[in-house]
């Protein structure tokens, strides 16, 4: 098993395959399998665009 300074580093390593995994998208392991790495970075692109979106909404209330 690694150790949680290398968990950690592989975590950052790969934090926007991660981040993905994470959010609300809806974006399963087997999903992110099969994208590329500019699937992945596009996919984080729309991610932020949605957030600022929500975040701008948010302030408008």
């Amino acid at each position: 098993m690694i150790s949680q300074k290398e968990a950690e580093r592989r975590a950052r390593a790969n934090w926007l395959t991660w981040r993905l995994l994470l959010s609300d998208m809806n974006i399963n392991y087997s999903d992110l399998n099969e994208m590329d790495h500019d699937d992945i970075a596009e996919a984080n692109a729309a991610l932020d665009i949605y957030l600022k979106q929500q975040e701008r909404a948010a302030n408008k209330k």
